[in-house]
């Protein structure tokens, strides 16, 4: 076979000959680089570069294969070796994003199509039943009621503003399922974030708080190297997010309606919010804005208290955390914490 005299090796992206190669080969499939890439591979025809691509926690990303080679089994073996380094890092469950041009490719390599932005870009994973596993799992939570409404939310870390939306959401609802991004991309680590928000509400009485998963997705996890347009990312993004909530989510828990917190400063929030309330009346649910919660015209966000923790100023943090946070913030464990983001700020 034709492949069977090209060579595979490992990319090391510090080198500039080989990252260059990388970004040429990027650039003629209209793709860019994308961030925090932790492990890269190349196949090579002699001393040409004709195929890339990277493992980033449990995706795939920047696969691309010179236009020469293509058709040729050159994608093929560049996948066999991706999915192959994710074996061995003991990742089973893995996800690629594609253009739609390229969805057939990937589903002859055994990839199934999780969801679409029409003419965008494509989900697709290597499981036919992992959303359907997932969806299992959820269903043994639902619970009927004339409204049941959900809340997605980081908590990073969990303040008053998060708890005030839980409550109003839990005041007007009978049931509220509240959803915690698990990518641990965040200055809070997952368990952290979990822990806080079940201390913070546990006087509330009619939710279920359950993790993210791999169908919820973060801004920091969705990737943005096949999408030219900067001022389209954040769209595709969200639209890709919520037809995914509306298609399979919602629907699995018997939601009908999704609360979220007015953003009046940061922009992608705010266009996040404003894609959410035109696609999610398309699945049938409805989308409640809420003001945020102020302490003396003080709007309570989470950036804010990280802010503070960053300068040092714990005792400013305690109007604008619950009291589960406040104390975890004093506490041994909570120091690591904040030194992590206190070094964070010094390095910038």
């Amino acid at each position: 076979m034709l492949y069977e005299k090209f060579k595979i090796e490992k990319i090391y992206m510090d080198e500039a000959k080989a990252r260059n190669q990388v970004l040429n080969l990027l650039e003629k499939n209209h793709l860019t680089l994308d961030f925090g890439l932790e492990d890269t591979v190349g196949i090579y025809d002699g001393e040409n570069l004709i195929g890339a691509g990277s493992i980033k926690g449990n995706t795939l990303r920047c696969i691309a294969v010179d236009e020469e080679y293509q058709g040729t089994g050159v994608l093929n073996l560049l996948m066999n070796e991706l999915v192959h380094m994710q074996y061995l890092r003991e990742v089973n469950h893995l996800f690629v994003y594609t253009k739609p041009s390229a969805q057939k490719s990937f589903q002859f390599m055994g990839f199934h199509k999780i969801e679409e932005v029409s003419g965008k870009v494509v989900l697709m994973e290597n499981k036919h039943d992992g959303m359907k596993s997932y969806l299992d799992g959820l269903a043994k939570q639902k619970v009927i009621g004339e409204k049941i409404s959900c809340v997605v939310m980081n908590g990073n870390p969990f303040t008053n503003g998060h708890l005030y939306l839980i409550e109003k959401a839990a005041e007007e609802s009978q049931h509220v399922h509240v959803f915690i991004v698990s990518s641990d991309l965040s200055s809070f680590p997952y368990e952290v974030r979990r822990e806080l928000m079940r201390e913070g509400t546990k006087h509330i009485k009619n939710i279920t708080i359950h993790e993210g998963g791999d169908y919820i997705i973060s801004n920091a996890t969705f990737p943005s190297y096949f999408i030219k347009e900067p001022s389209e990312i954040v769209k595709i993004h969200a639209a890709l997010d919520l037809r995914i909530f509306g298609n399979y989510i919602g629907p699995s828990l018997g939601i009908h309606e999704r609360y979220v917190g007015e953003e009046p400063y940061c922009e992608t929030t705010n266009q996040y919010n404003q894609v959410m309330k035109e696609i999610l009346p398309q699945f049938g649910m409805g989308v409640n804005e809420i003001p945020r919660k102020s302490i003396n015209s003080d709007t309570i966000s989470a950036s804010k208290v990280r802010s503070f923790i960053a300068k040092g100023d714990i005792e400013k943090i305690k109007p604008f955390v619950p009291e589960s946070t406040y104390n975890f913030l004093t506490s041994e464990e909570g120091e690591k914490v904040i030194h992590k983001i206190q070094e964070v700020k010094k390095r910038h």
